[in-house]
């Protein structure tokens, strides 16, 4: 009886770890293109605990914009040549799977001079940084992989994700011991 016990609250906190994770719309209504002011993306991203498991949405007009995932050199100076991967289909899901910085920029024309880029930093469940490098799974759909749906951003359940799966699982362990 124990061991189905523990398979299912393993199964629990799997699901849990899910059904937590949040759906960001970059940009939320403006959405990833050329904004008015060049700060605009660091300011959407300033109120966010991105979180390993998250999801990013890039929406925007394909042939006018792209996703490009690059270094911090690439993103501080607006290099567009030779980025870690460019995605030019939207909407470009990227799950967040690893803790740290990252970086992406648009490489259409002045589009990351005139503040089209974002930088996020990706902490783990617990909320702790752990440096890492890369950490972006694309899960566009049609590209063989599957998305999930889960809540949005601001509604009650994203809004206490985090603290309902830290008190689910902190419940598990200690009924499992």
């Amino acid at each position: 009886m124990a061991g189905v016990f523990k398979t299912v609250t393993c199964m629990f906190l799997v699901l849990a770890a899910v059904v937590f994770a949040e759906d960001y719309d970059v940009g939320d209504d403006t959405e990833w293109a050329r904004p008015s002011d060049p700060k605009f993306y660091d300011t959407w991203a300033a109120g966010k605990t991105l979180r390993v498991g998250d999801e990013l949405e890039f929406d925007f007009t394909a042939g006018r914009h792209d996703v490009a995932v690059v270094t911090k050199d690439a993103y501080e100076n607006c290099v567009k040549e030779k980025p870690l991967r460019v995605m030019m289909t939207p909407p470009v899901k990227i799950m967040l799977n690893t803790t740290g910085p990252q970086y992406y920029i648009c490489t259409f024309g002045d589009h990351c001079r005139f503040g089209q880029k974002l930088s996020i930093n990706v902490v783990g469940a617990g909320g702790a940084t752990t440096p890492a490098a890369g950490g972006t799974t694309p899960t566009t759909p049609g590209a063989g992989t599957t998305t999930t749906t889960t809540p949005t951003a601001g509604s009650a359940a994203s809004t206490l994700g985090g603290a309902s799966f830290l008190v689910a699982f902190v419940s598990a362990v200690v009924a499992l011991f």
